[in-house]
């Protein structure tokens, strides 16, 4: 019998998988288009990213915290500020190091287009480990669909599987739109459709996740600014003739 060196949960499990996902997309739509140095180092680049991401997603569920009035933080993660951080992150260590070693490239052939997919898809798988770790799950159910969590009394909707499904299916039609068409479209369309998707299920969460802006959950609240930024990317991207 081996013996038990290592030990990982099953949310950071479905975490690095999701990011090893993400990671197979950007080569397999880079793989015929440009080098692979270049490859590596937009990788090397998402690694530092994803650090940011996290340490942002945490920042954010902090915030909600504090505001609501908590005496005890929740030391959990918010999706949103997970991508503002990292998208933030990505853009301007790829302006510094990225644009310095690869003169030639362009960021809207070679990562506009293909990261939403890939940052869906990332998202997607990790909806898994919420769903495995017993986290972010919905509202109270006597529905067939409900799930009887450890610890819980009454069956719940499981919300962490409802946004894995619909996600993975976005990374698969975004992947496709990005790799047969080349349309910068692709990130209006994940804004737009995550921000509507995640708006609606809102209604069915049933986990605390920080109080309540202007009657609405605090993702309710980011998901409005989300969309109305995927349709003002819409406007620009035909201003520039870059559909």
């Amino acid at each position: 019998m081996l013996p038990k060196i290592w030990i990982i949960d099953s949310y950071s499990l479905m975490m690095f998988l999701g990011i090893i996902g993400a990671f197979l997309l950007f080569y397999l739509y880079n793989k015929n288009k440009t080098d692979i140095k270049y490859i590596l180092d937009v990788l090397l680049v998402a690694c530092f990213a994803i650090g940011f991401g996290l340490g942002g997603a945490l920042l954010l569920q902090i915030l909600f915290d504090l505001i609501k009035g908590d005496q005890e933080l929740t030391w959990s993660m918010t999706f949103y500020g997970g991508l503002a951080f990292g998208v933030a992150s990505f853009l301007l260590i790829y302006k510094y190091f990225i644009v310095k070693r690869h003169p030639e490239t362009n960021i809207i052939k070679n990562v506009y287009i293909i990261a939403p997919a890939s940052i869906t898809i990332a998202h997607g798988i990790g909806r898994i480990g919420c769903f495995l770790a017993g986290c972010c799950y919905g509202i109270e159910t006597d529905s067939f669909l409900g799930v009887k969590f450890p610890g819980m009394t009454n069956p719940v909707y499981p919300t962490q599987l409802f946004e894995a499904a619909f996600l993975i299916i976005l990374s698969f039609i975004l992947f496709l739109i990005a790799y047969k068409k080349e349309k910068t479209i692709t990130m209006p369309i994940y804004l737009i459709s995550y921000g509507v998707f995640r708006f609606l299920i809102e209604f069915i969460r049933g986990d605390e996740r920080g109080g309540t802006i202007l009657s609405m959950s605090p993702a309710q609240f980011i998901s409005i600014a989300v969309v109305m930024i995927g349709i003002i990317l819409i406007f620009k991207i035909k201003e520039t003739k870059e559909v």
